[in-house]
């Protein structure tokens, strides 16, 4: 039973190469680049974002077109700043230990990481060539995704779809460690290896029958985190707190945002704090939900996208224009070759 649950796992499109994943937009995307003679159609529908968001975007200027009370305090640190400068910054917006540091450009979840102690935060600081971003750790245990369109004519936000997420688990027996918990599913045994890197302690560690422990706190699809389809979770309320926080978001009308709340009830009554807002290559993270087949995940996937072109020419009639194909890919081989 065990053998077939892992290779269940291993064979659902999850963990699939993005390029199968997104296999039917291609010819979509195509048809509308030839349609419009634009390329780089989609790179207009966030003109308050560089590029709409495909790539290189900084969080922190995305993060300063919403209202200060919808995200945590956080603050940008440039390279090289020195540690009683970020303290002393720090003090002033009372912004404490433990707290979320993470790249200001970055994909996917990469070098988002937990600083817990003065020691940690002093090392990483030290060691960075990047501007980073110190977030405010907002405890609510409840993550989700909301994927959202706005009209640019009524300026009214749609919800289009909701991920719920679980952080990465396991329940102890009594008698295995975490790490052998871990490798009990396919999903664990792939973070195995990167956990031994910065949390060997806990690896190693036996929980008692029946405890639960939290492996990873970070809601990221490649940390482990489990996405499943959270559309019963759509409220008026809901729809109301996010029209009206985007509703003044000068330049954002596709993406979305990554929020956590107290609890899927508190996030139905509309209480969120947002802790990122991507653009036009954000994913619905619902896609992956493990009881999909690939033919659901494509089928939602189209469902997103397809507001895409038509804000696209909207927003091209009013004067925001999307980059060329040639500026795209010189600013594609100039960021990749800064991010190597």
């Amino acid at each position: 039973m065990r053998v077939w649950r892992l290779w269940r796992e291993r064979l659902n499109h999850e963990y699939w190469p993005w390029p199968l994943i997104y296999l039917p937009v291609f010819p979509v995307a195509l048809w509308h680049a030839v349609r419009t003679g634009r390329g780089a159609f989609f790179t207009n529908v966030n003109p308050g974002i560089d590029l709409g968001g495909f790539f290189g975007e900084r969080k922190s200027e995305i993060l300063a077109r919403l209202p200060q009370s919808a995200y945590p305090t956080t603050l940008l640190v440039q390279p090289g700043t020195p540690v009683r400068v970020v303290e002393a910054r720090m003090r002033e917006e009372q912004l404490t230990l433990p707290l979320i540091m993470k790249p200001d450009v970055g994909e996917r979840g990469t070098g988002v990481m937990v600083v817990r102690n003065t020691d940690e935060l002093r090392a990483l600081l030290s060691e960075t060539h990047e501007p980073q971003l110190l977030q405010e750790l907002v405890t609510w245990p409840a993550e989700f995704g909301l994927m959202f369109v706005k009209d640019p004519r009524s300026r009214r936000t749609t919800l289009l779809s909701i991920t719920a997420k679980t952080f990465l688990s396991v329940t102890g027996d009594g008698r295995s460690t975490v790490e052998d918990l871990l490798k009990r599913t396919w999903r664990g045994t792939k973070q195995v290896q990167r956990l031994r890197v910065y949390r060997k302690e806990l690896l190693e560690s036996i929980p008692g029958a029946e405890e639960g422990v939290l492996v990873e706190p970070i809601g990221n699809h490649c940390r482990g985190t489990i996405f499943r389809d959270g559309r019963y979770l759509a409220t008026p309320e809901l729809e109301r707190a996010l029209d009206g926080m985007l509703a003044h978001a000068e330049g954002i009308y596709y993406g979305r945002l990554d929020v956590r709340s107290p609890s899927e009830e508190a996030l139905k009554q509309g209480l969120y704090k947002v802790m990122e807002l991507n653009g036009v290559t954000s994913e619905p993270g619902h896609i992956y939900d493990p009881s999909f087949t690939i033919y659901h995940c494509w089928k939602e996937l189209l469902r997103h996208v397809r507001h895409i072109p038509p804000l696209s020419d909207a927003l091209r009639s009013r004067g925001h224009q999307p980059a060329s194909v040639r500026e795209l890919r010189h600013r594609y081989r100039s960021y990749f070759k800064m991010a190597l």
